[in-house]
């Protein structure tokens, strides 16, 4: 009979139960597991009392959760079934005031069969050491799933969350969880106590995102994906109300949707993705000819700076001028967040990215030299970095239409080109030079490999070092550079 009976005897013979508390219930138990002693010697009491015992607790693990167990036949069911030679798969589960079991099942085989009928006789012969008072529970088991304070109504929470959090986020990223908490606010309540906010609550307003119009200029529902988004948006409401000891217990609304593996992956193969640019494409987009179109300074420099090092949009558009130093007498762009608007979306994104011969010969070093002495503080100083759509909006739209109005299109009908382009072209490139992966990942401020090697006992890779990728990227073969540099001069 296959008992999770969690017994540890120690030398004097006597037992203890110990349970493990699951990883998502250990912060709402205070700790990573519990253990009594059973006051007993005897094995097979041990084991039907360390049985009752860790039931009792899946069940108040089920109740934490807001589930529920199944509820299997009674014994006395299963008693008369036995006398007739029937038995089937078997759970045993315990009355809730006295803790004896009152309930097994048996997974129907010969072997399990005859050890659901000693384990019949083992109960009968062990009825009166039951019936005395079995070890108290621990106190760390809580009678029930802990509730916040009852007068915090959710319109008061979120209040209490935009106060405290709101500016420390990106406005796109406050933008999307404010939304996500006025949705579940219009479908549950601003009126209703955080307190009797369940998890069938929080699941009936995510089903609702996938099944009704999301706004009133949407007709479509929520995909399950943007679902998702909403409901991890939301979540973090309860873990900054958990954090003030205004919420204990599980979160009602972690969870709710979840994307599997096998989704996420169809989605993957399904969806929109970034298309890398062919040399042909490129030589139209960088020809000095075309290239003068583009309206904006800021855009011409971001596409020559995304060109030559991979980075993100982001990245080069947060650039400050004190951010392109020299290493080794290297000149290098410091890609970080030591200055205000920066972010990173990584912390592998924080890098040393060595400027490449191309970039200084266009005059990017002498336009940073030159922005210094009028006293400027920023790169692209004539632009936004606080938008709602992030650092490189202007940049990434910019280029966006500038490839549309060259007739620059994606080759598959999912495919996707744009600024992010210029990123994976780099990638693609420098996969073909003969330098190791975990080089030309520090150099785009991509995570480490899997490889404990890399992850942990590499030190950071020097400006030298990521240089001799260089050689890697072949655009100064047919750049025309003082055309170029006379259009980058404004």
């Amino acid at each position: 009979m296959r008992l999770a009976h969690h017994l540890i005897r120690v030398p004097s013979g006597v037992y203890y139960f110990r349970q493990w508390i699951p990883l998502d219930l250990q912060p709402v138990m205070g700790r990573r597991f519990v253990q009594t002693s059973l006051r007993t010697r005897d094995t097979r009491a041990a084991k039907v009392y360390a049985q009752t015992l860790s039931l009792r607790y899946a069940q108040v693990f089920a109740e934490l959760r807001g589930t529920a167990m199944p509820k299997p036949p009674r014994v006395d069911d299963i008693v008369a079934g036995a006398q007739q030679g029937a038995l089937r798969p078997y759970e045993m589960d315990v009355d809730p005031t006295t803790l004896i079991p009152t309930r097994i099942r048996t997974d129907g085989t010969p072997q399990d069969n005859q050890a659901v009928l000693d384990a019949l006789q083992a109960l009968g012969n062990l009825r009166v050491v039951l019936a005395q008072p079995l070890p108290d529970l621990p106190s760390v088991l809580p009678a029930a799933a802990s509730k916040p304070a009852s007068g915090l109504t959710l319109a008061g929470a979120i209040k209490l969350y935009e106060e405290a959090e709101a500016a420390t986020l990106k406005p796109n990223t406050w933008s999307q969880r404010k939304r996500a908490f006025e949705s579940l606010k219009a479908v549950i309540g601003g009126t209703t106590p955080v307190a009797h906010i369940t998890r069938e609550k929080a699941g009936d307003w995510a089903h609702g995102l996938m099944t009704q119009p999301s706004s009133k200029l949407k007709d479509a529902p929520m995909t399950k994906r943007s679902a998702g988004n909403a409901v991890s948006h939301a979540a973090q409401l309860f873990v900054f109300l958990a954090q003030r000891g205004k919420w204990a217990g599980p979160n009602p609304v972690k969870g709710v949707v979840v994307m599997t593996k096998k989704e996420k992956a169809r989605r993957k193969a399904d969806g929109f993705q970034w298309e890398a640019l062919d040399v042909p494409a490129l030589k139209r987009a960088f020809d000095p000819s075309n290239l003068a179109g583009i309206r904006t300074l800021h855009t011409k420099w971001a596409a020559c700076i995304g060109l030559f090092t991979g980075a993100r949009v982001g990245e080069v558009a947060q650039l400050y001028l004190s951010d392109f130093v020299e290493e080794d007498g290297i000149p290098c762009i410091r890609i970080a967040t030591d200055s205000d608007g920066q972010s990173l979306k990584t912390e592998a994104s924080r890098r040393l990215v060595p400027i490449h011969p191309a970039l200084v010969e266009l005059g990017l070093l002498e336009r940073v030299k030159e922005l210094r002495q009028r006293g400027e503080e920023r790169l692209f100083h004539d632009m936004r970095i606080d938008g709602r759509a992030g650092a490189g909006n202007a940049i990434s739209k910019g280029f966006g239409y500038y490839l549309d109005k060259l007739g620059i299109k994606p080759r598959r009908a999912n495919g996707i080109v744009g600024f992010h382009s210029l990123r994976k072209t780099v990638i693609q490139e420098l996969q073909g030079s003969r330098l190791p992966a975990e080089r030309r990942r520090a150099f785009v401020g991509h995570e480490p490999g899997d490889d404990v090697h890399e992850s942990v006992y590499m030190r950071p890779w020097t400006a030298a070092e990521l240089a001799e990728l260089f050689p890697g990227l072949g655009w100064g073969n047919w750049l025309e550079f003082d055309r170029l540099k006379t259009l980058l001069r404004g």
